[in-house]
């Protein structure tokens, strides 16, 4: 076909605005953590839960080898087979002694001269927020998608996903 979308109404502030809040979270994957370390992914997820409120009224949501989320988003039309999107969650350890070379803290989340500025910034956090921001558009707006998406979000990506998409697989799998 050849029809134009309609047009959507983003809030391009606020939803920058809520990739910054996600990069603010150390959402790091080691392969061998620091003593005392602990990931943020609860914390993080909690404020993704607060930033998408109908995404996560709407879908259903799992927490799968960890950290790792499934979501759900049922759709009309039983007969046609489920897509998946997927992102991660992760990133990978700042090299130690190289803070002072970043031009903003790489978990401040500093929005400044037209960019979003940290970790996960464009890997992958980025994606995940995108995935979420259109979701909780379509939502808002009553859409329901024709077939049922399935929505991803790896913890351990940047470490190989043996914990996260290795279990979302098998689980996806043991479903059909």
């Amino acid at each position: 076909r050849n029809e134009k979308a309609a047009a959507i109404d983003i809030d391009e502030t606020a939803a920058a605005d809520r990739l910054a809040g996600a990069i603010r979270f150390k959402t790091i994957s080691y392969q061998e953590p620091p003593a005392g370390y602990v990931a943020e992914f609860p914390a993080m997820q909690s404020y993704l839960e607060t930033a998408y409120p109908e995404v996560f009224k709407k879908l259903s949501k799992e927490v799968i080898g960890g950290n790792s989320l499934l979501l759900k988003w049922e759709g009309r039309d039983k007969s046609k087979k489920p897509i998946l999107l997927m992102a991660h969650q992760d990133t990978v350890p700042v090299i130690e002694g190289t803070e002072s070379e970043w031009t903003h803290p790489p978990f401040a989340g500093v929005i400044s001269d037209g960019y979003i500025w940290g970790r996960g910034a464009l890997d992958d956090k980025s994606a995940m927020c995108a995935i979420l921001e259109a979701v909780e558009l379509l939502l808002r707006d009553g859409f329901v998608p024709e077939r049922t998406i399935y929505i991803a979000f790896g913890h351990d990506e940047e470490i190989s996903g043996r914990n996260g998409a290795t279990n979302i697989v098998s689980a996806l799998e043991s479903r059909g």
